[in-house]
């Protein structure tokens, strides 16, 4: 929506990502210019069309163009900790609990799995290490959502050799779990018996790629589906989908995504994920 650019717009230009002509003679058209320029990085973000497609849709050079998105991705990744954060304090975190709550996973702050992410102009020195599980060049992307679908954790980029074994080792939103005050939070569920008992410590939902760790929760392997162990490996399963939606929403919706990074810095492929 055209209310949402004016609104990007405005946050660039106050914090001084988007700078003011000193000459009045285009101060007139520098509004529009802004929310040009603006509109054009969302763009190709979306579509993941190159830059010379957008000269002919917003009259704006190439270069021009480039170099304000290089400007905008560094702008996102500077204000990304306002947006993409983990639960701050105790308010937070009974919200984010209290839908996993509902669904029969008390404690649970959040869902976490590993993205990858096609890295179409990988460096020859670089594509064994970064050609994993797929037939192509991937970095993955290790990210924790909440029961909303929103991302309130990333951690990367890795090469795709790596696994999820790897990546949570060196995860700060995980080690911070069960070092941090989430170690102290207290929440009740029901034993086998039907009794109310109480327990302490936060911790997250996984697949089985994970370590078993008191803070990743995965599902039981080779569970009995009528048992006690199988409806609770069932009911994981399908919370937990809801990384997996959060993925194909960015895909789908983020076509640079979904086409492939075709930038060769794997810096600049981070700042775009993170955007």
């Amino acid at each position: 929506p055209l209310a949402k650019v004016e609104e990007l717009t405005v946050i660039l230009i106050d914090q001084g990502y988007i700078r003011v002509p000193r000459s009045h003679r285009f101060r007139e058209e520098f509004r529009e210019c802004s929310e040009l320029l603006v509109m054009s990085a969302l763009y190709r973000l979306g579509s993941g069309n190159p830059f010379r497609q957008l000269r002919s849709m917003c009259h704006i050079s190439s270069s021009e163009i480039r170099l304000f998105f290089a400007d905008f991705l560094d702008a996102m990744v500077e204000m990304k900790d306002e947006y993409i954060y983990l639960p701050r304090n105790i308010a937070e975190l009974r919200q984010t609990s209290k839908y996993y709550g509902e669904v029969g996973l008390p404690g649970c702050c959040g869902s976490m799995d590993v993205v990858h992410v096609k890295w179409s102009s990988c460096p020859t020195g670089d594509r064994n290490r970064a050609k994993g599980k797929e037939s192509y060049p991937t970095l993955a992307f290790q990210c924790i959502t909440d029961y909303n679908r929103r991302v309130i954790g990333i951690c990367g980029p890795q090469f795709g050799t790596r696994n999820d074994k790897e990546i949570v080792k060196v995860d700060p939103n995980v080690h911070h779990i069960p070092t941090g005050w989430f170690r102290e939070v207290s929440w009740k569920y029901y034993d086998k018996v039907g009794q109310v008992k109480k327990e302490r410590g936060a911790y997250l939902i996984c697949d089985n790629g994970y370590h078993r760790w008191p803070t990743t929760i995965c599902p039981y392997v080779n569970a009995d589906s009528a048992s006690r162990e199988g409806y609770f490996s069932t009911n994981i399963e399908s919370v937990r989908k809801d990384v997996e939606c959060t993925f194909g929403i960015l895909k789908k919706r983020w076509r640079i995504l979904n086409n492939g990074f075709y930038y060769r810095d794997i810096n600049i492929c981070e700042k775009i994920f993170v955007t």
